[in-house]
């Protein structure tokens, strides 16, 4: 049986985001559909596409006091060199030029980022052993 989860360290420029909930990795350079043909047969349609991944985030720059992080410059900046330290079970993920896409939502109530995701361009994804 695996182990999944445990510690995870998110980095972005070098600067840390500290990871709530979810962390989803999309790692393949394109998407790949099916369209059926009439005889039952099927295409397959590859769209390239840069690897990306979508992560909740803590919104505060302090451990101890709920400090908003200053998103609109987050999401304006880059492009980034982003890392994934899973430290629990050895894996480093990295986006080489990567970038913040989407719409950040806050949840104050609970101090939840959700909105957020990231992508790099093709061959810019690697993911290592620690």
């Amino acid at each position: 049986m695996a182990d999944f989860g445990g510690i995870m360290r998110f980095t972005y420029g070098g600067s840390p985001l500290t990871i709530r909930a979810k962390v989803e990795i999309e790692p393949t350079g394109a998407s790949f559909t099916a369209e059926d043909n009439q005889d039952g047969s099927f295409d397959r349609y590859v769209q390239p596409m840069g690897p990306k991944f979508d992560i909740e985030f803590v919104d505060s720059v302090d451990a101890v006091k709920a400090t908003s992080l200053p998103w609109d410059a987050i999401m304006s900046g880059g492009p980034y060199n982003m890392s994934l330290v899973e430290e629990t079970n050895g894996v480093v993920h990295t986006w080489t030029q990567a970038k913040f896409l989407g719409r950040p939502k806050i949840d104050r109530l609970k101090g939840i980022v959700t909105g957020v995701t990231g992508q790099c361009a093709v061959g810019n994804y690697k993911q290592t052993s620690a």
